[in-house]
């Protein structure tokens, strides 16, 4: 309703000989100083994650973006966040650093984690890893100036969508948590200053989402050489969650090298059954009670996803039985120089087969080495 009542009074404004002629010069003064619509609070959308279908995008496509990346409002208008992903909108004031996605928990070391035949993995008694609860939960009221920390929380603490009421003119970015490199801004002018319409906020999103489609298309082409299997590929807002090549095809007794390319992904390499990998997946992160009484449930990752299988720095040789199942995991491999996690990681394979292996941070992501 009051984008159709601004959209008239523009036309008004836009054509004042013929509204002159049909209303009078009088009335056509009044919509010109004072639009009664404009005065209202708006609610603006934007998407963490695509706005829409991807038309042509290859598989594994996942778009860690904002769209549109910057939006404009008025003071005392609302941004709306609709997810479409694993993803945080958070404000971080300046001059502060964002808080990190994991922490340990040296207090509530790792225990009783056995493989399949009941023997202990070398985390048990290591500090467990916990999502950051500034990061997990909601934090912060509904409304910002811009200068205090607000955060929508992940899926589990939020309903569908986020709301920030802006109270304040200026420039406000902020970011998600989980996926480094994924920002935008919040544009906010002085009250009754012009500010697009939703109608061309909807198509500038879609215009980026579709621009980032594309570029997809050409980091599909990734073909790495030797015998290497690179996890996931990216650029700005683009991450293909697939192994670059899917099949690997090694000698016995060779190794593949496992890495990971993307900056704002992390990916593991995971061998084993498969229920035993799904249970992995669907344990991926585990309440637990709180620390202290009255506290926050504390959110554990599971080590068997985010720590390597062995003891570090290497892996033992692959053979099919490791661990009594053939379960062989590596670290979650990232880029990140300040995480004690490697970019990358080597298996030697010591019997001849098809072995599977799959990403169990983003389950589905798989592939296979044949070793001849």
């Amino acid at each position: 309703m009051w984008d159709r009542a601004v959209k008239e009074s523009r036309m008004w404004i836009a054509h004042p000989p013929v509204v002159a002629r049909a209303l009078g010069v009088s009335l056509l003064a009044a919509a010109l100083v004072l639009p009664a619509a404009s005065a209202e609070a708006r609610v603006k959308t934007v998407y963490a994650g695509p706005p829409g279908p991807l038309a042509g995008a290859p598989r594994g496509l996942e778009l860690n973006g904002f769209y549109r990346r910057t939006v404009t409002i008025n003071e005392g208008d609302t941004v709306r966040w609709r997810f479409r992903g694993f993803h945080t909108t958070t404000f971080v004031p300046r001059g502060q650093r964002p808080p990190p996605f994991v922490i340990a928990d040296p207090a509530n070391p790792t225990s009783g984690v056995r493989d399949a035949v009941g023997n202990p993995f070398w985390f048990n008694g290591q500090p467990s890893l916990l999502i950051n609860p500034r990061v997990g939960v909601r934090v912060g009221s509904s409304s910002t100036d811009g200068r205090s920390y607000r955060n929508s929380g992940l899926p589990a603490d939020r309903p569908r969508d986020y709301r920030l009421k802006f109270t304040r003119a200026g420039n406000h970015r902020y970011l998600c948590i989980v996926h480094p490199g994924m920002e935008g801004t919040v544009r906010v002018l002085g009250r009754g200053r012009a500010t697009p319409s939703a109608r061309r906020d909807t198509g500038a999103a879609r215009a980026e989402a579709a621009s980032a489609t594309r570029s997809s298309r050409r980091l599909n082409a990734y073909r790495p050489a030797g015998n290497r299997v690179v996890a996931g590929h990216d650029r700005r807002d683009v991450a293909l969650l697939k192994f670059f090549p899917a099949v690997k095809s090694i000698a016995l007794g060779e190794s593949v090298e496992f890495s990971v390319s993307s900056r704002s992904e992390i990916h593991n390499v995971s061998f084993g059954p498969p229920a035993y990998r799904a249970q992995a997946a669907r344990d991926i992160v585990m309440p637990r009670p709180p620390a202290a009484p009255g506290g926050a449930p504390r959110l554990v990752l599971n080590p068997l996803v985010f720590l390597p299988s062995d003891p570090p720095p290497g892996l033992p040789p692959y053979d099919g039985a490791n661990h009594g199942n053939g379960f062989l995991s590596t670290w979650a491999l990232d880029t990140d120089p300040s995480s004690p996690a490697p970019d990358r990681q080597t298996v030697r394979f010591n019997r001849r087969g098809s072995f599977q292996f799959e990403c169990l941070i983003h389950p589905g992501m798989r592939g296979t080495v044949n070793v001849r």
